[in-house]
């Protein structure tokens, strides 16, 4: 068993997902079919809603139209050996802005974190016109399969581990991944991405495990490191949560593939 969103957790967690109307800057051709309507369909099919959030949006007007993201696993989905869900990653806005996008996840129990594919998993876009109900279906059984791959990856990635310079190897990709061209690239060492933050993490060397607690100290934020003032002097700080969902989505799939491709370069 695992924790289902119910229709009124979803509301609380991102109201834009009721959204029935469609915003006037959309054409005649752009069908607003409401994200509710797709949920109770994956619903009816086992998909069960785990998670559940919408893009800020400083614009009443906009708000309820803004991009909203949900994860979903299936009822008959149980663990694998190493705490992994295969799950279902839906992405959709009533903006006009944003096809139904659909990529696969896998949700990893030890640090109640979700992860999305890389860039060499297929993802699908349905466009707001035509029968998307049954193409959002559809979509979500091809989906799956492939986060079952992705299981299959991690699997792989846990039996690999990594010497302390391949490790320092890969926090420096995945920091210039997320800090390139930020104002943090300099306060923020690479190394501080290593830094577990569960006891089950500390030295653990296998490649799946220094992904995640990379992963999730971008994604979560909260990394320390030195910056300057105003007037030039050291400072504290910390890396920021990443809220936004485009941006969440990117960096999440760019480590995926770099995680997948470090496998390669190993021969595994």
């Amino acid at each position: 068993m695992f924790n289902r969103l119910t229709l009124e957790d979803l509301q609380r967690k991102a109201p834009s997902i009721f959204t029935e109307g469609r915003a006037e800057r959309t054409s005649e051709k752009y069908q607003p079919i409401s994200t509710t309507k797709v949920i109770e369909g994956l619903m009816n099919e086992g998909f069960m809603p785990t998670w559940a959030g919408q893009s800020q949006c400083r614009l009443t007007t906009k708000k309820a139209y803004t991009k909203h993201m949900l994860r979903f696993r299936h009822v008959n989905a149980h663990p694998t050996a190493s705490g992994l869900f295969p799950e279902l990653v839906l992405i959709n806005s009533h903006d006009g802005l944003s096809s139904y996008r659909l990529m696969a996840g896998v949700y990893r129990l030890v640090c109640s974190n979700g992860l999305v594919a890389g860039k060499n998993y297929a993802e699908i876009r349905i466009r707001h016109q035509g029968d998307i109900l049954s193409n959002v279906i559809e979509g979500s059984y091809q989906v799956i399969e492939d986060s079952k791959k992705m299981i299959e990856s991690a699997d792989k990635m846990t039996s690999l581990n990594l010497s302390n310079p391949e490790k320092k190897i890969f926090a420096e990709a995945a920091h210039a991944i997320r800090f390139e061209n930020s104002p943090m690239s300099d306060a923020i060492e690479p190394l501080n991405l290593l830094n577990p933050r569960r006891t089950q993490e500390m030295r653990q060397d296998d490649l799946f495990t220094i992904f995640n607690v990379v992963q999730e100290n971008i994604i979560k934020g909260g990394v320390r490191g030195y910056g300057k003032d105003a007037n030039g002097r050291n400072k504290r700080v910390r890396s920021r949560a990443i809220i936004s969902i485009d941006q969440n989505t990117a960096l999440n799939r760019a480590l995926w593939t770099l995680a997948e491709k470090m496998l390669e370069l190993k021969g595994t």
